[in-house]
Parts: C-alpha cells; sequence; structure tokens
C-alpha cells in the first residue's frame, strides 16, 4: 500500500511541476490581445452574444462598477437568480487559452483587461509579434 501511495504521489508531483513548467508570462499588448479572443470566442460566439444587446448587461460599463475581484467572481461562478452561468470552465476549452497555456487567473485577468481597455475606448487589439513565439514554447 506504501509504494502504491508513493507512486501516486510521485505522480501527481511530476505532474504539478511540469504543469507550472508551463506557465508563461505574458507582456500587456500580448495580454489584451488574448482578453480580445477570449471576448469574441467564449461560449463559442463570445460574450458579445448576450452582452451586446439589451436587456443584458453592457460589460464595457458593468466594468467601471465592479473591481477586479466581483468581476472575476461573477466570471466564475455565474450570478445565481439570472442567466449569467459560471464561465471560466468554458473560457477555458478556448484553443487559444489551452494552445497559450493560460491559467485560469491568467485567463481571466486578461479578459478584465481587454474589458477595461475597451470601456477606456480603445478597439481591436493588434496581435503582438511576440504572442506565436511564446504559444509555441508553451508546447501544446
Amino acid at each position: 500500500m506504501t509504494k502504491l501511495r508513493n507512486l501516486v504521489f510521485g505522480a501527481a508531483m511530476v505532474a504539478a511541476a511540469s504543469s507550472s513548467a508551463l506557465a508563461v508570462e505574458f507582456t500587456p499588448e500580448e495580454n489584451l490581445f488574448l482578453g480580445m479572443k477570449i471576448y469574441e470566442r467564449a461560449a463559442g460566439r463570445g460574450c458579445g452574444t448576450c452582452h451586446d444587446v439589451r436587456p443584458f448587461p453592457d460589460l464595457t460599463q458593468s466594468i467601471k462598477k465592479l473591481s477586479k475581484e466581483e468581476f472575476i467572481n461573477v466570471v466564475k461562478n455565474g450570478r445565481p437568480g439570472t442567466i449569467m452561468v459560471a464561465m471560466a470552465p468554458q473560457i477555458m476549452e478556448i484553443g487559444l487559452v489551452k494552445s497559450a497555456c493560460m491559467s485560469e487567473s491568467q485567463a481571466l485577468e486578461a479578459l478584465y483587461a481587454y474589458l477595461q481597455a475597451v470601456a477606456e475606448g480603445k478597439g481591436k487589439v493588434q496581435k503582438p509579434a511576440t504572442l506565436d513565439a511564446k504559444i509555441k514554447s508553451c508546447g501544446k
């Protein structure tokens, strides 16, 4: 039994070490681009499928009222009593999020940063030339 426990524990440690080894840091420009892509692709058709139409909340206005923690909490847990469900699991299934080896907190912070930029009047963000190399270094 001890051998089995050690084997399982060892495998868990290797998995934890390899997942943290894949962590990639992003520049603010890369983060904005990734946040834009998350906004466009979440739930298959993007956050705007609901949030760009009335009566649903306009996220560029909501982002001005919510703290980063409040925003991330809503994305992670949804809003009880509304149709807003927890979106973090769906965000983590986006191909670009996976291929960039983004953690959940990185993905949600990128989305928050992008919405803040849009609320401040920035439009589309260009893909930074450095992003492809980082995605390749991720190993997925």
